[in-house]
């Protein structure tokens, strides 16, 4: 992976890869092949966006609330997939949680409509 990304890019990249294996985890066996296979075409169609975009702010707040005001992480740093891993460990920023996929799925934090008057 020698294309140039953001560290944005790469939390993205990491949190949508832990979804896809997530859903697919969850769901296999569950269905035929083909059952499956349209199903996650219905997922990546609607919530899949919805659910990978809580994940990024989720992960991104967790590490803007690890730093003090001294250090801010840069999102907008570049580098290689691996110059960034380098980054990602060379600062103190906690690590993608299982329980934030959790909360979507199991506790289904998102599904809840809330009406403000």
């Amino acid at each position: 992976m020698n294309q140039i990304m953001t560290f944005n890019d790469f939390i993205a990249e990491i949190a949508e890869g832990n979804l896809i294996i997530y859903v697919k985890s969850r769901y296999e066996g569950m269905y035929t092949a083909e059952e499956f296979d349209e199903e996650a075409n219905n997922y990546m169609e609607g919530d899949f966006e919805i659910h990978l975009h809580y994940l990024i702010e989720t992960w991104k707040n967790a590490i803007d609330e690890a730093f003090n005001d001294d250090f801010r992480i840069d999102y907008e740093y570049k580098g290689t997939y691996n110059e960034l891993y380098d980054y990602y460990l060379e600062t103190p920023c906690p690590e993608f949680e299982d329980s934030w996929l959790d909360d979507i799925f199991e506790r289904k934090i998102l599904d809840t409509n809330v009406c403000l008057k």
